[in-house]
């Protein structure tokens, strides 16, 4: 049965939507959590430059005030780029503070504390791809561009 390519089209796309759905590969969004305490970003009991934290597109980074005068802005100091993604505001020492930001876009992002760049309360985020990205549009890719003989 010959089809024309407006019902191939329809067909194509149909199985595309079913091999998405049938990957069942979902993957939950997460929140990481860095406190700002006393002159430095501390996570998993590292500090500044030395955190290394690396996360999934979509995941959040959440800042939390525990102790002293801080804000957040990416980017680093000097840095042309720098607050053109994310700023907290002006500094505060309000402990029931906290910012949070999802990561959008793969790569690597610097952010600072404004009033403390200057003794290294610098560090990064490392975004990568979630896992199952990649694999679950393989079926979709396969499919749209089969050609039918």
């Amino acid at each position: 049965m010959k089809q024309n390519g407006k019902q191939h089209t329809k067909r194509t796309m149909a199985l595309a939507m079913i091999a998405l759905a049938s990957a069942g590969v979902v993957t939950q969004a997460e929140i990481f959590v860095v406190e700002l305490d006393g002159r430095s970003f501390v996570y998993d009991g590292l500090a500044d430059m030395d955190i290394d934290l690396t996360i999934n597109v979509g995941d959040t980074v959440r800042w939390e005030w525990i102790s002293g005068f801080h804000n957040v802005v990416n980017g680093f100091p000097g840095d042309p780029d720098e607050d053109t993604l994310f700023n907290s505001g002006p500094p505060t020492s309000d402990t029931s503070t906290f910012f949070e930001y999802a990561f959008d876009d793969e790569g690597v992002f610097g952010y600072h504390c404004e009033v403390h760049e200057g003794i290294g309360m610098i560090s990064f985020v490392t975004v990568v791809p979630a896992p199952g990205t990649m694999l679950a549009m393989a079926p979709v890719g396969l499919m749209l561009t089969r050609r039918r003989r």
